[in-house]
């Protein structure tokens, strides 16, 4: 409502389309030509306009341990024989890869050309190598470019006696693609042969520091800069690393602990004197417990079974899965075991052997243990 005497204020006045047009038009015209300037700048500095940019680039990646860089190419065209990838620190940890370049000439031809260069390389020599670039025209200003030919990438195959979790190489952990594995030995099918994209270095294969095996050898394959060619590496050769001992033993102690625990005497798992022994086997009351149950039979009780005498525990390899290996049986072990048989108290020595199966992926690990009463040639 307006006051007698006032005036309604004015609505305010909206410009017309025809009087917008121009200044809108003129801003869009200002972007244009500023992102284009901005790509040409772009293009300008980025694209390799001479046929050195490509080789300096390539191996400036070498020199800094950029192996991912240099072979993304490679998963552009994919394909069956594309073989497993590995990270940059990988590759930073190559021995003798190029630590740095000399260029010493260009010789151009129409649309190619030949860039030589002395390359450095870690050992402290120097290799002189041509690489070729051609010239590829695109449209639009500064956007031809020179690209590098062919690079220096190839494979190396790691062979090893069973399928494993990790491996090492250069001392990083690296776990083998599934793709890039296979069996290549029919007469063990166990085996298993992984192979890698590598780049101009010494690769050092081995097991990680955490791994259950330890390679008592390790698999080494050098790929020349002056010509990288694919590389087989000798089988890589394991055995049980420190912490797959300790584990055994420990699983070992659980079990004879198990026998010496006073809550609940396993007369199936433990083994006990032969007068015992008997006296379960005997035994015919309505309470004595079916074979193999483990439960003491009628008369007979407070077991008490304890170990005095215990070979150390060593570990062989088996010879048909290196990546199994078994208790050495060299020695009897004893215990000592005391009992109540119808209130009479009765003590007993028994000798046995520890069998011991361990068997590990490197990461993954199983251990079977197991009280034998029966002794072999050499426990007796």
């Amino acid at each position: 409502m307006t006051l007698p005497g006032h005036d309604a204020p004015a609505s305010p006045a909206i410009p017309s389309w025809r009087s917008l047009r121009r200044p809108l038009v003129l801003i869009l015209v200002a972007v244009v030509l500023a992102v284009s300037a901005w790509t040409a700048v772009a293009n300008y500095l980025v694209v390799a306009r001479d046929p050195e940019a490509p080789v300096d680039t390539y191996l400036s990646r070498l020199e800094g341990g950029s192996s991912r860089q240099v072979l993304a190419p490679l998963l552009v065209g994919g394909g069956d024989d594309l073989a497993q990838l590995l990270p940059n620190s990988v590759y930073r940890g190559a021995a003798n890869r190029p630590v740095g370049h000399e260029f010493v000439g260009t010789e151009v031809r129409g649309e190619h050309a030949e860039v030589t260069v002395d390359i450095h390389l870690g050992d402290g020599s120097t290799v002189r190598r041509s690489y070729g670039v051609d010239q590829v025209t695109a449209w639009g200003p500064f956007n031809d470019t020179w690209r590098l030919h062919r690079r220096d990438e190839t494979t190396v195959e790691v062979r090893f006696p069973g399928p494993l979790d990790a491996l090492a190489v250069n001392g990083e952990k690296v776990r083998p693609d599934a793709e890039s594995t296979s069996a290549p030995d029919a007469s063990r099918p166990q085996a298993r042969a992984w192979r890698f994209e590598a780049l101009p270095g010494r690769y050092d294969i081995a097991l990680p520091d955490d791994s259950y095996l330890l390679a008592t050898k390790h698999a080494a394959a050098d790929i020349s800069i002056r010509d990288a060619r694919p590389a087989v590496t000798e089988e890589l050769s394991v055995t049980a690393s420190p912490r797959l001992w300790e584990e055994a033993e420990r699983e070992v102690q659980q079990r004879l602990a198990a026998c010496e625990s006073v809550l609940r005497f396993d007369l199936s798992a433990c083994p006990v004197p032969r007068e015992l022994a008997r006296a379960a086997s005997s035994a015919q009351t309505e309470r004595t417990p079916s074979p193999g149950s483990g439960e003491l039979p009628a008369g007979v009780s407070a077991v008490r079974w304890e170990v005095t005498s215990r070979p150390t525990l060593l570990l062989e390899q088996d010879d048909d899965d290196p990546l199994t290996f078994h208790a050495a049986h060299f020695r009897a072990t004893e215990a000592t075991v005391t009992w109540l048989e119808h209130g009479r108290q009765k003590k007993g020595t028994v000798r046995f052997g520890i069998d011991v199966t361990a068997r590990t992926t490197g990461e993954q690990l199983s251990t079977e243990v197991r009280l034998r009463s029966m002794l072999t040639g050499a426990e007796k």
